[in-house]
């Protein structure tokens, strides 16, 4: 499992500076791996969902109302995301089944993923687009992978919650200089309050909204396994939510019986709550009794999104 963010990552200290050498050397590593890389050029169109940052900036939603858009208002009929199945064991390229695959297979967003449109696990993203042309796919949204030259896109949104301090990695959490993100994007989708260098792409605000309102009747205990649990914390107050407490856990945390014990105990007489990505990682014999709240993003500029993916319209 993932650790938690260091917290020098959040400003330029002393061990931030003493770090940049090494992070230099993994810059430099990057760009000789990209140099090195052909990337396969598929006949479909592909979108790329990538993030600048280390740990959790919104691409998940940020798929899923993608993927909303392609259907509903652009006309395509069999999109398909590709994702790495980070968490799972499987390396693909498969395609994800919900009644056999488990969080141990594909992964937390894989499964996620699946629940709106047809998913496929590859480690080797080309070998994963050659599926989806093989499964008659007419558009690959493809779930991270900015980094990755492996494959051809056609149009790449850089997703930015926050960038810390700015630093690369180990400094920091960029995993490349911010310049270098702003000239591969097509646009930049902020799901957050990052303070980003003036750029001339487009800039897209994500809104959050949830999807189905919980009970305000109750109390409840939060917890959540992402980059930045505190977020969804924020989210259940501004969802009017009463809280009784809440409970973080590393990103991709894969939850055991003790874990669900602890919150069980922790959380006395109050429901327990969690993200929908939280609760595919939680074991089946829990589930009746823990709340989720789904959530989606909506665009502010929606329009210049959409004319932006007209280009690529069926």
């Amino acid at each position: 499992m993932p650790p938690k963010a260091p917290a020098f990552w959040e400003k330029r200290s002393f061990l931030a500076w003493g770090l940049t050498p090494i992070s230099v050397i993994y810059y430099f590593a990057h760009i000789i791996k990209t140099l090195m890389t052909r990337p396969y050029k598929s006949a479909l169109p592909v979108i790329c969902v990538g993030g600048v940052a280390a740990g959790g900036s919104g691409k998940t939603p940020t798929v899923h109302a993608l993927v909303k858009i392609a259907f509903d208002k652009l006309g395509f009929i069999n999109p398909v995301i590709l994702t790495r199945g980070y968490g799972g064991d499987m390396e693909g390229p498969s395609v994800v089944d919900l009644s056999i695959h488990t969080y141990g297979d594909v992964g937390d967003e894989a499964l996620l993923h699946a629940m709106h449109a047809q998913t496929i696990v590859s480690r080797d993203r080309a070998a994963g687009v050659i599926l989806a042309e093989a499964m008659g796919a007419d558009l690959v949204i493809m779930d991270d992978g900015l980094q990755n030259n492996s494959i051809k896109k056609r149009i790449s949104f850089l997703v930015i919650d926050q960038i810390g301090n700015g630093f690369m990695l180990p400094a920091g959490p960029l995993r490349e200089p911010m310049k270098d993100a702003l000239k591969k994007c097509s646009a930049v989708i902020l799901t957050g309050k990052a303070q980003i260098p003036t750029t001339e792409k487009p800039i897209i605000h994500a809104e959050t909204h949830i999807s189905s309102s919980p009970d305000k009747s109750l109390a409840y205990y939060g917890f959540a396994g992402l980059g930045r649990p505190e977020k969804f914390r924020q989210t259940l107050l501004d969802a009017g939510l009463t809280l009784s407490g809440f409970r973080s856990f590393p990103d991709h945390h894969p939850y055991d019986d003790a874990d669900l014990n602890i919150l069980f105990e922790s959380a006395k007489n109050a429901q327990l709550i969690t993200t929908e990505k939280d609760y595919t990682r939680i074991p089946a014999e829990y589930r009746d009794r823990i709340s989720v709240l789904p959530i989606e993003y909506r665009f502010e500029e929606e329009s210049a999104l959409i004319k932006l993916l007209e280009k690529i319209r069926p």
